[in-house]
Formats: structure tokens, C-alpha cells, sequence
């Protein structure tokens, strides 16, 4: 399994203040990149077998509703490759991908540890759409509408602040639900319903910048 996870933040106004105020902003988002891949080794012959492969883009933009409370907005789009177990006529795998626009509104509450060091569990809700197109053979493709909702907390949330507006966030891992639907012709459809725990600890990073209401100023 190998995965990368490359988070960014965009620049907003800076201020020697203190951010996580009643009124304070974040603008930030997330770029990650997952793969996955299967090695069989018969004998002295060894078959490398490709797994699930995504793409994930999300801005991010986070309103403090009072000191130490933010609500926020992720507005990103997502690209999976998932192989569908058929083959192809010269027997090559043969995969399903799916395209969606998420929307995800989020909640953060950022609990001191120290004079530089934030525990910030994360609650959220996501909504995608989008299309699903599944190779039925190597030629020929189905294309059916999908949908997606996704609940969960980051729970092992944790940031950095080296300086008053910069922050650096580790997050080590997720507990959530997730539900796939795809419309298939007719009134037919397919849902996959997969609740997770993750432990990933070094895997996700994040740099936020933080700006200041003009109360503050």
C-alpha cells in the first residue's frame, strides 16, 4: 500500500495576533493520492496485481463561531479506480471509475496541550455526486450516476502552531461510515456501506494559515 498525502493552505491576511478567536478565519485544503497493489509470488514467479487507486482535491474555508470553535466548507472533487473483477480479451484487469463532487461541512475544537501545541477533533459530513463508468469488457463501458454520503471524526487530530497565524497539522487516523450508491438502468441500484477505523500515523499533513476579523485589528 503506498500512499501520499500533500495538504496546503492559502494566504490570508497576517496579524501578531492570536488566532482561534470569536470571528477569525482559515482558508486552507488537502491534496492526497492513494494506491494500492498486490504482489503473488509462485514458486520463483512473482505477478503484480493493481488495486484501488484515488485522487482527492479539497479547499477549505473555516469561520470561528466563538473562541476556539470552527465551522467550515470543503468543496472538492475525487477520482477512484477500483478493479471490477472482469477481464479483459487479452486478460487484463478491468476496473470501475468513479468521478464526484463533494461538499462537506466540517466542525473543529481546538484544545490547548501547550503554549504551542492544539489537540482538534474534526466532525464531518460529506455529500458527493457524480458519474461511475464500469468496463464491462475492453471495449465496451457502462456509465451510470453515483452518489456518496460520508460521516465521521478525526479523532486523532493534532496541531503545531511554530508561529501565532501558522499551523502545522498531523491528523493520525479517522473513525467514519461511508455509503456508495450507483443507479444502474431502470429502478436498479447498488449500495456499498463500508465503516472504517484508520490509524495512519505520519500519513496526513497539513499546513493552515490563519487570518484575523478586523475586530481583532
Amino acid at each position: 500500500m503506498k500512499n501520499l498525502f500533500l495538504c496546503f493552505a492559502l494566504v490570508g491576511m497576517a496579524s501578531t495576533l492570536c488566532a482561534q478567536e470569536r470571528g477569525d478565519m482559515l482558508v486552507s485544503g488537502s491534496l492526497s493520492w492513494n494506491s494500492s497493489s498486490t504482489k503473488t509470488t509462485v514458486s520463483s514467479t512473482s505477478e503484480t496485481t493493481k488495486g484501488s487507486r484515488s485522487f482527492e482535491f479539497t479547499p477549505q474555508f473555516h469561520y470561528f463561531v466563538i473562541n476556539k470553535l470552527s465551522v467550515g466548507l470543503g468543496i472538492g472533487y475525487s477520482l477512484e479506480k477500483d478493479p471490477n473483477g472482469r477481464t479483459g480479451s487479452d486478460d487484463e484487469q478491468l476496473f470501475d471509475k468513479k468521478g464526484l463532487f463533494y461538499f462537506q461541512p466540517m466542525a473543529s475544537y481546538y484544545i490547548p496541550l501547550g503554549k504551542k501545541f492544539y489537540y482538534v477533533p474534526r466532525f464531518y459530513i460529506g455529500f458527493g455526486f457524480g458519474k461511475n463508468k464500469s468496463e464491462l469488457t475492453s471495449k465496451e463501458v457502462s456509465e451510470e450516476d453515483a452518489s456518496r454520503f460520508r460521516v465521521g471524526i478525526s479523532a486523532l487530530n493534532f496541531e503545531f502552531r511554530p508561529a501565532d497565524h501558522i499551523g502545522i497539522m498531523f491528523n493520525a487516523g479517522d473513525l467514519g461510515y461511508q455509503t456508495t450508491v450507483i443507479k444502474q438502468d431502470g429502478d436498479n441500484k447498488v449500495s456499498n456501506r463500508d465503516f472504517s477505523l484508520g490509524l495512519n500515523v505520519g500519513a496526513t499533513i497539513a499546513f493552515n494559515y490563519y487570518f484575523l476579523s478586523l475586530i481583532h485589528i
